[in-house]
């Protein structure tokens, strides 16, 4: 996954297109967006297990019950937090909090096909900045961007093919 996760910051650091449209201020992913609170996370999220991973940063995880744009994850059936990044935990949801904000949120789920997911996004937010095979990349208003990758689930081509959905910023 970090291998993908490297590839999208390479790609959100090339210049605008001029003929791109500014996309909204917010990105939202099935009605969520940054800034939500992390009550109101908890709420949408009961079976989300969410740690501090620092004095003013919580991570969540939840891999029972997640799907987006009809496409639902099949983890493993042992995910915790400590495996999060193993190849069977890889499909679910991530969201990751600063001072009681969502500033990350991510859906991953099994597939090779993002583009009825990205063709709907499209009508929602324009012509995004990046797209190809492998990625769909929109960029926002300070610093926000959506992105919907194709990759594996681990670095070394490892694991499933999984459809990867991020709002970051």
């Amino acid at each position: 996954m970090n291998v993908v996760w490297s590839a999208l910051l390479v790609l959100i650091a090339m210049p605008r297109q001029a003929d791109v449209k500014t996309p909204p201020e917010n990105f939202e992913l099935n009605n969520e967006g940054l800034g939500e609170t992390f009550s109101s996370f908890q709420l949408l999220h009961p079976k989300a297990v969410c740690v501090n991973s620092s004095k003013s940063r919580k991570d969540c995880y939840q891999w029972e019950g997640v799907s987006i744009f009809g496409l639902t994850a099949h983890p493993g059936s042992n995910c915790s937090p400590e495996k999060h990044n193993s190849a069977e935990c890889a499909e679910g949801l991530t969201a990751e909090f600063g001072d009681d904000h969502l500033i990350l949120l991510v859906y991953s789920v099994a597939g090779s096909d993002k583009r009825d997911a990205a063709a709907e996004l499209k009508k929602k937010y324009g012509a995004p900045v990046i797209d190809t095979s492998e990625a769909t990349i929109w960029t926002g208003t300070r610093m926000r961007t959506l992105s919907i990758a194709v990759g594996k689930a681990t670095e070394g081509n490892e694991g499933k093919s999984l459809i990867t959905f991020m709002i970051q910023g």
